[in-house]
């Protein structure tokens, strides 16, 4: 039993922030952050707007867009590497804050790549008879993670002060990934479709074939090394004076892995299901730098007609990337009935993988 994406819905919070914004607390550029990344702007939340609030506002928009009630889900998945807390995660208070009622949760840890291990679980409970509708969500409040101290007011535009020496150090110290985060969030409700229905021409809709890797060898490329049971205590005030807090990356080692593993994904997902490149309408995937993006493309031998971005806009809103764009894609019809679309992320971990999936025809939602 196959399952279709019924609705989807995003978040994204009102504060814009360009890069020339950035150029007032670190020392960059419009161009070099744009050359290097592909951003252009971001957007923040208040204070004390967590990821659940994001989650909950975009699942509600998904559920809308679907019309499908809060009583009709059966299952919630939600990924996020920025947890409202350390724990619990964000789950269950996207299911209260939605208005849904007392259902199985989940919380995924595959960090960028986590809604892409979200469709696929949600795929295998309506496979499996556990459900037959499920939300999944993907929402990300990165604001907390950002090295700017009391310089976001500056940042903000809302005092026009120097900055001091020491909040611009300690922006300097990070910029190689502080410029490239935003907030926001995207879900999807994926529901069982009736088996008889199809794209047109007897094709198969909802989700084809998927594949899932992990590769903990590599799980050092990005990671947060501080403020877990690796140190006794938990957390103390050593690690947050040494930043341990905060992402390391390297970045060489993440563009090699994402460049390579997404596009293999991709071709896996492909000659399981017998297609070929020049079936596929559009890849959704991960948003995290224009350059892999653009390694992606050359590995496919496509376009940015076919392997699209939006990060320019909302930077790399992490587990939100991926239900971002597509709700964009379909908003904007690029996405319709017989498309077939491949989901495709990479993420901390390491975690990749692909999804192959057609959307449906309007007779296969019914």
């Amino acid at each position: 039993m196959a399952a279709v994406i019924v609705g989807t819905g995003i978040a994204v919070p009102p504060h814009v922030v360009s890069n020339e914004a950035l150029t007032r607390i670190m020392d960059t550029s419009d161009e070099w952050i744009r050359s290097r990344t592909g951003v252009v702007s971001r957007r923040f939340v208040e204070p004390g707007t967590a990821a659940s609030d994001l989650g909950a506002e975009a699942a509600t928009a998904a559920l809308a867009d679907a019309g499908v009630g809060t009583v009709e889900v059966d299952s919630v998945i939600c990924a996020t590497m920025t947890p409202d807390r350390q724990n619990p995660g964000i789950a269950g208070a996207v299911q209260h804050k939605s208005g849904i009622e007392r259902v199985a949760t989940f919380d995924l840890r595959q960090q960028c790549a986590g809604f892409l291990f979200g469709l696929d679980l949600a795929d295998m409970l309506i496979a499996t008879d556990r459900a037959d509708t499920v939300l999944v969500v993907g929402a990300e409040v990165h604001a907390g993670y950002l090295p700017w101290g009391n310089a976001w007011d500056i940042v903000l535009g809302r005092t026009h002060r120097p900055v001091t020496d020491d909040e611009r150090e300690l922006a300097n110290r990070h910029r190689a990934w502080s410029v490239l985060f935003g907030d926001g969030a995207g879900a999807a409700v994926v529901k069982r479709h009736n088996p008889s229905a199809s794209a047109g021409g007897g094709q198969p809709v909802g989700f084809l074939a998927s594949v899932l890797y992990t590769d903990g060898a590599n799980a050092d490329l990005i990671e947060v090394p501080g403020l877990g049971s690796l140190h006794r205590p938990y957390v103390d005030a050593a690690q947050i004076a040494e930043g341990l807090h905060r992402p390391a990356m390297n970045g060489g080692g993440l563009y090699r892995l994402a460049v390579e593993t997404m596009p293999e994904a991709v071709l896996e997902v492909l000659t399981r299901t017998g297609h070929k490149l020049g079936d596929l309408d559009v890849v959704v995937a991960h948003q995290a730098n224009e350059r892999i993006l653009d390694g992606v493309r050359r590995r496919l031998g496509a376009d940015e007609s076919v392997v699209p971005s939006n990060i320019d806009r909302w930077g790399n809103t992490t587990a939100g990337t991926l239900p971002i764009l597509f709700h964009e894609l379909r908003s904007a019809d690029r996405v319709g009935p017989g498309s077939l679309v491949a989901f495709t992320s990479f993420g901390a971990g390491a975690h990749w993988g692909a999804t192959l999936y057609r959307e449906p025809g309007r007779t296969a939602l019914l």
